[in-house]
């Protein structure tokens, strides 16, 4: 039986969900008729999901070891998915895997770049036209979405980037629909992060969209020590003032949330409120209210059974239709069928 999803061939057999991938194999997406838990979509007959990394000469360092952190090996009791990912980096210097990998791997991620703008070489353009071709789930974390664009990836795409970037973004890739004012977007299996610690917001992110929003809040909590980092950790000498508007935010997420309130609790005015939240999220402060709530709902959704409209009175949306309408755009289903996936399927 064949079954659409997003362009994709699918077809159900003996309880499983397969995948045809553009060389014509077989790739196991999930399985109907287990409760054991999710697994990332597996293809090329491997055991491993291989996340393929381009690291360029001007590649952040930081972007590139959050990535590591959390789909890499793991050692740590709290985390559940170690194995279950292959990283591997790739670039054109002698010490890294050769382009090449790009075009076999499940996930291909680009980190930030110090230079958007800098002219990229025509073999590295190539190479992530060639994985996207081939079906590769493509990410870019802040200014790496600028290779994508030359790429021709988000070609009448909704994509974001680094927000101080947004005019030339738009400038260069004019078909593409940049929207900066999220901490990521999701377009089908592309996906790009803005703002300087989008790196880690958005790896924890598609974890969760793989194995599930309780276990990557494991992961980060194992690897970050914190499972949400669209804020700033705090400083042995002082928090971040930032850090202490989104823990207050996330203790009142239930409650009505107002620019005023926030700004009076925190004695802070709201000029400055929302100047400092943009710079150091790459979001508006309800634009991350409404990506924490719908965070905080998965999270109810995976591990409870409590009734649709307890949760969305739980995490601050107050009514089951607002809930719906929320869920449906950030996360693309709706959250009965959102607590099925994660109750029931999984991968070989």
């Amino acid at each position: 039986m064949t079954t659409p999803s997003h362009g994709l061939s699918l077809a159900t057999d003996h309880g499983r969900l397969w995948r045809a991938t553009p060389q014509g194999n077989q790739a196991v997406v999930m399985r109907t008729d287990s409760p054991e838990p999710a697994r990332p979509a597996l293809s090329h007959g491997r055991f491993r999901h291989v996340v393929a990394v381009l690291v360029p000469d001007d590649a952040i360092a930081l972007d590139v070891a959050v990535i590591r952190q959390v789909f890499g090996p793991r050692t740590a009791p709290e985390s559940d998915v170690a194995g279950l990912y292959e990283v591997v980096l790739c670039g054109e210097q002698g010490e890294l895997a050769p382009l090449e990998k790009l075009v076999t791997a499940d996930t291909v991620i680009v980190p930030g770049v110090e230079n958007p703008l800098a002219q990229r070489g025509i073999v590295v353009i190539d190479a992530l036209r060639a994985a996207y071709a081939a079906g590769a789930r493509m990410v870019a974390v802040g200014t790496g979405a600028f290779l994508l664009g030359h790429a021709g990836v988000l070609d009448r795409r909704r994509a974001t980037t680094h927000w101080q970037y947004a005019r030339e973004f738009r400038e260069q890739f004019p078909s593409t629909r940049l929207d900066t004012e999220l901490p990521h977007v999701d377009d089908d299996r592309v996906h790009t992060g803005g703002g300087m610690p989008s790196g880690v917001d958005l790896a924890l992110h598609l974890l969760s969209l793989d194995v599930g929003r309780a276990r990557a809040e494991a992961v980060g909590r194992a690897v970050i020590a914190t499972p949400r980092r669209a804020d700033i950790r705090s400083r042995r000498d002082g928090e971040e003032p930032m850090a202490v508007v989104m823990g207050w935010l996330r203790e009142h997420l239930h409650e009505p949330l107002s620019l005023s309130r926030v700004a009076e609790e925190l004695y802070i005015s709201e000029r400055s409120l929302v100047r400092k939240f943009r710079s150091a999220t790459g979001a508006t402060i309800f634009e991350w209210v409404n990506r924490e709530r719908i965070d905080r709902a998965r999270l109810l959704l995976e591990t409870t059974d409590r009734p649709i409209a307890d949760i969305a009175a739980a995490v601050g949306f107050g009514s089951p239709e607002t809930l719906r309408r929320n869920f449906q755009r950030h996360v693309g289903t709706t959250a009965r069928s959102y607590r099925h996936k994660f109750r029931h399927a999984a991968v070989d």
